[in-house]
């Protein structure tokens, strides 16, 4: 915990430097989905009394899972997004081989190499008490969104008719499901977060830990795949990329990472995922697949 609140300061103290910056967007993102989020996934999933989700009773392979998600981030979110967006400049042909890519390098080669299946620990909790955490995470998430977000003005400058709305939103919400819940929550979550619990011991410095890296994992992209651009930063460094990965991106994982060790249900973390990227994801989406 104390390393990982120190990258956090160290990465808010490089970002401070940049002409322009300010630290109400940081802290207000540290607050909500940093502290308050995960406090309500933890409130939401108080488990019965004398039941507690354990992780699988296997050897930790966390050396293993850190060297697979170094190269994949730089290899397939670096520069193999880049390759694909340059091969595949047109829509929704892009969007169809990014998603294939991911599914291969997020889903099956980690569950492939990293995961032993049928030793898997359920979680304590049944299909009940997982809709009511689904349902009342799923109503803030949106909420945030709406409210904080830029989707809904992206939304409203595109103009959709409501016969769009009808076939996009459900469409949306089930490719954000795969192409960043399944993807992003069975490497993240089901592979790396375990490994990661298994090895210390603490659910709680693997939350912290696995949240650090799903952030670092995006740097490569800020830096190699002009993803600063979408940012408002001109010019990127490696420095800026990693500091802004860690005090921008890495707090959106605490609670999902709460949710994991509380449930380990990927039927309750996937779904969620896509619920959190439907917003501002739904206006390209329609772009892309409407062609408007």
């Amino acid at each position: 915990m104390a390393i990982a609140l120190a990258a956090y300061a160290g990465a808010l103290a490089v970002l401070s430097r940049a002409p322009g910056f300010s630290l109400a967007e940081p802290l207000f993102l540290l607050a909500v989905l940093g502290i308050a989020f995960p406090a309500l996934a933890w409130v939401l999933t108080r488990p019965p009394r004398g039941q507690t989700a354990r992780p699988d009773p296997v050897p930790s392979r966390w050396r293993g899972v850190l060297v697979y998600l170094a190269v994949f981030a730089v290899l397939v979110l670096g520069w193999g997004f880049s390759a694909i967006n340059d091969a595949f400049p047109a829509e929704p042909v892009q969007s169809v081989v990014q998603v294939l890519v991911k599914l291969a390098t997020m889903v099956v080669l980690p569950l492939w190499l990293f995961v032993h299946w049928r030793r898997m620990s359920p979680g304590p909790f049944g299909r009940r008490r997982l809709w009511l955490v689904f349902i009342v995470m799923s109503l803030a998430y949106l909420a945030l969104q709406a409210v904080f977000g830029r989707g809904l003005s992206t939304l409203s400058e595109l103009d959709p008719a409501l016969a769009t709305l009808l076939w996009a939103v459900p469409a949306c919400l089930l490719w954000q499901s795969i192409e960043a819940g399944l993807a992003e929550e069975v490497l993240f979550r089901r592979v790396l977060q375990e490994h990661l619990s298994i090895a210390t011991g603490s659910h709680v410095a693997a939350i912290a830990w696995a949240s650090l890296l799903f952030g670092l994992a995006h740097a490569p992209g800020l830096w190699l795949r002009a993803g600063h651009l979408m940012e408002g930063v001109a010019e990127a460094t490696p420095l800026w990329a990693v500091a802004y990965s860690v005090v921008m991106i890495a707090p959106a994982g605490i609670a999902f990472g709460v949710l994991w060790a509380r449930t380990r249900s990927l039927w309750l973390v996937v779904p969620l995922h896509g619920i959190v990227d439907l917003l501002p994801q739904l206006a390209p989406f329609i772009r892309a697949w409407s062609g408007a």
